[in-house]
């Protein structure tokens, strides 16, 4: 529990000093054609297909919505909002029930083509 403790104290750190995190520059999905400055449009947009607002997620410098898809009892997508209209996005373990794996990066990977192309028309 220590580890988890510091792990997300110094990504907090470093959220704070900086703007999008080499991560979520590898993991931005597309922009959206006009930008949602309004987290409730989103949530609005996504909630039929079963994303949901996720309230275990750090909160990245001018990110607006954050949310999460549960794919099975080990895995996720989380998306990720931003007021300039960028979407980021992955596919990763659950921290719920991979909390040290989820913080590790272990299972992370790009969201494939397919799964961009659903996001987009849930989105458009």
């Amino acid at each position: 529990m220590v580890r988890f403790k510091i792990i997300k104290a110094t990504r907090a750190i470093r959220i704070f000093f900086g703007k999008y995190t080499e991560m979520e520059e590898k993991h931005k999905l597309f922009k959206m054609p006009r930008v949602q400055a309004d987290g409730a449009v989103i949530e609005g947009l996504l909630e039929g297909h079963s994303y949901y607002y996720n309230v275990a997620s750090t909160t990245y410098k001018k990110q607006i919505y954050t949310c999460r898809k549960l794919i099975d009892h080990d895995h996720q997508i989380h998306l990720r909002f931003y007021t300039d209209g960028w979407v980021s996005g992955h596919y990763e373990l659950r921290p719920d029930s991979h909390c040290l794996e989820h913080l590790d990066g272990v299972e992370l990977r790009p969201l494939s083509e397919q799964e961009r192309q659903e996001i987009k028309e849930m989105l458009t």
